[in-house]
């Protein structure tokens, strides 16, 4: 039997050195590549032609979902099954909505891994390369289909932070404030400050407009803190939180703030 050629994609160190270890002595199975940074990670599968990609989800520079998309500009990369790896259970619809072989969940269990190898080689063996090709294309349209239609967008109701050796879930309900801090967001929540490594940028997509408005390139507030918006002397605006405390407003987010502002105090009244 003809060793499945694999590639691991995930930007956690750990989470890439333990998807190593599970595959250490399996049989027919090589791992011919990983790399934490999924640019890199197009550039594997386009040069080490693997049978298998195991991919994480939530990356800060290009999510999986994202990673599969790119994969169609690459007119000359081979085909891989995908299996998605990650610490998130709600990507799971959407995971097999876009015909991956398997979805793990982390930490991931050596078991489950063979189990979900296993069905990408039986899957590889029952379809040709065209038929491959095919089934990828029609992934990639399905993506950008849904990346279209904001009808049926779905925004985060929890976010999941790394401390140590555990993750810890944050209801986004209870954010108040999230404020860019280079590679990483600092999420505010209560008294406490919580570091999620993102893009504020990223996140900004993931948040529901009608809860949180984005006051500057930096920063996102939750709506119904502001209580109000004021303009110093200086000429820069500010919006007002409950408590006091104010926050720059640059120019190219006033209106948005003041729109949030208007629907909160129509809530109000109604």
């Amino acid at each position: 039997m003809t060793a499945l050629r694999v590639i691991a994609i995930d930007d956690e160190p750990l989470a890439l050195r333990r998807l190593e270890w599970c595959l250490q002595d399996v049989p027919d199975v090589a791992l011919v590549g990983k790399t934490g940074n999924p640019q890199r990670g197009l550039e594997l599968i386009r040069t080490l032609a693997p049978d298998v990609v195991l991919l994480d989800v939530e990356m800060p520079e290009l999510s999986g979902f994202e990673l599969i998309d790119a994969l169609g500009t690459l007119e000359d990369a081979p085909m891989p099954e995908i299996v998605f790896v990650t610490a998130f259970d709600h990507f799971a619809v959407k995971a097999f909505a876009v015909s991956v072989v398997d979805y793990l969940l982390k930490p991931v269990e050596r078991n489950r891994l063979i189990e979900a190898l296993e069905r990408a080689r039986i899957r590889r063996e029952l379809r040709d390369a065209h038929a491959r090709v095919q089934e990828l294309r029609e992934i990639i349209d399905n993506l950008r289909i849904d990346r279209r239609s904001d009808s049926q967008k779905r925004y985060e109701t929890e976010l999941w932070i790394r401390e140590g050796d555990a993750r810890v879930r944050v209801p986004v309900e209870m954010i108040e404030r999230l404020e860019a801090d280079g590679d990483y967001v600092r999420l505010h929540v209560g008294q406490r400050v919580r570091l999620l490594r993102a893009r504020l940028g990223d996140l900004a997509e993931r948040l529901d407009p009608a809860r949180f408005v984005r006051v500057h390139r930096s920063e996102i507030v939750r709506h119904d803190l502001i209580s109000a918006i004021r303009r110093h002397e200086s000429g820069r605006t500010f919006a007002v939180l409950a408590g006091g405390r104010e926050v720059p407003v640059s120019r190219r987010y006033v209106s948005r703030v003041a729109h949030a502002l208007r629907f909160r105090k129509q809530q109000h009244s109604a």
